[in-house]
């Protein structure tokens, strides 16, 4: 959990060598990160500057992208209007796969409700400067959670279900995200499926927003079924074969597209 002032958001995030306060702003054309080092259990420069280059998608050339947007009539004006806008993530994998299960079939206001209730609850947690910040908490945290206190965040008993599922997932190995790296992107989608509990829609998402697999779709979801009916006057609900033509021009670029078309509704 992390927040935004003046441009700047300041965030606790977990690395392999410990719990790290940073802080990230622009300056120019560039991101200025900060480190709290009051704050940092461990000194890990080069894992830092990883995990701010995989927040923000830093490495990636955007130029085809915006070849193949000019070459789209319907959304052309999408390389001017957002250019330079980047794909943000979320580097931790079970973090982005239990906020998909907590935001399923809710509304975005009262799914960042329950999961700050989460947080708080089994997250670990630093204060700094009259504010205190969370990490998302660890499987074992929700493994161990007891059912009911979850019920009382108002998650329901199925989305509960889901939560422990995955969380024993990774628990296990069964799912780890340097393993899915090291897979094709078909592989990455049918393995996350293998777990009760995420669909098509949440492994598309988590392959998107995490393991920066850029051939991804978020089939069935409302917000893109809002975009294809406005700029391509699909029906308002299209089938995967409609879906799967107008991206088709997209192949390498899909995931950006999804981005660009959701962020096009405001």
């Amino acid at each position: 959990m992390y927040q935004v002032n003046d441009n700047k958001i300041t965030r606790l995030i977990r690395l392999k060598s410990g719990p790290a306060m940073i802080e990230v702003s622009d300056y120019s054309d560039s991101l200025v990160v900060k480190v709290f080092k009051d704050c940092l259990s461990v000194s890990d420069d080069e894992e830092l500057t990883s995990y701010v280059t995989q927040w923000f998608d830093l490495e990636r050339d955007l130029s085809e992208f915006y070849r193949l947007l000019e070459k789209t009539p319907e959304t052309r004006h999408f390389s001017q209007e957002y250019h330079g806008l980047r794909l943000m993530g979320i580097v931790d994998l079970f973090e982005v796969l239990c906020w998909c299960v907590i935001g399923q079939q809710i509304n975005l206001t009262f799914a960042h409700k329950i999961k700050t209730r989460l947080v708080h609850s089994l997250g670990d947690c630093v204060n700094h400067d009259q504010n205190t910040y969370y990490c998302f908490p660890e499987p074992e945290k929700i493994i161990s959670a007891d059912s009911s206190m979850l019920a009382e965040m108002q998650l329901s008993k199925q989305k509960i279900s889901y939560l422990k599922n995955i969380s024993e997932a990774f628990v296990s190995g069964a799912l780890d995200k340097q393993k899915l790296l090291n897979q094709s992107s078909e592989q990455q989608l049918l393995q996350m499926q293998t777990i009760k509990g995420i669909g098509q829609w949440t492994s598309n998402y988590a392959a998107m927003k995490c393991l920066r697999n850029m051939n991804c779709i978020a089939y069935g979801d409302t917000g893109l079924s809002a975009a294809l009916h406005k700029y391509f006057s699909t029906e308002k609900k299209p089938n995967i074969v409609t879906i799967d033509e107008i991206f088709r021009p997209f192949e390498g670029w899909k995931s950006y597209f999804n981005f660009y078309l959701w962020k096009s509704l405001g």
